[in-house]
């Protein structure tokens, strides 16, 4: 078995990590929104913290290192016409992976940081509080994570089909 066929694999699994992990948090987190009991949301939303903490952000980082290890063992080229070369899905790519980051560490990680005194205070008080409602309501955070899982999509498209 060559090297690059190694490491490719070890790209789709941790690829494969992220993506059930992704996924996995979202429907916890969904059934922490509709849920009315405050002791079942906070459960939800601390799990789905540790599904983040523990796997998808892990894994996202490991499809990013081994991705570029990958495109180097591979002689990809890694910038696309930048280099002169006529594929540019590898460079589309590293885009949308650069836009998701734009995302998380603009959106996701101050909005998990609003998010724990909220959880707190509702606790607190017994009762999911309309403060916390409204921050698992939140349309720009829904959007958010719709806009990393079709970017994720669309980086296994263009990782597959190699269109461009």
């Amino acid at each position: 078995m060559s090297w690059i066929i190694f490491v490719k694999y070890l790209h789709i699994i941790a690829a494969m990590m992220m993506i059930g992990g992704m996924f996995a948090r979202q429907m916890v987190r969904t059934s922490a929104k509709n849920s009315g009991d405050i002791i079942i949301v906070a459960s939800l939303l601390r799990a789905a913290g540790n599904i983040d903490q523990r796997l998808v952000i892990p894994s996202s980082n490991l499809v990013i290192l081994v991705g570029i290890i990958l495109a180097i063992i591979a002689g990809w080229p890694v910038l696309g016409f930048l280099q002169g070369a006529t594929n540019n899905w590898l460079l589309l790519s590293k885009i949308v992976v650069i836009a998701i980051l734009v995302v998380v560490f603009g959106i996701f990680v101050p909005g998990n940081r609003k998010l724990e005194p909220l959880i707190q205070a509702a606790q607190e008080q017994g009762q999911v509080t309309p403060e916390l409602r409204q921050a698992l309501d939140n349309k720009v955070i829904k959007w958010a994570h719709f806009f990393e899982e079709a970017a994720v999509i669309a980086i296994i498209a263009l990782m597959v089909f190699k269109p461009l």
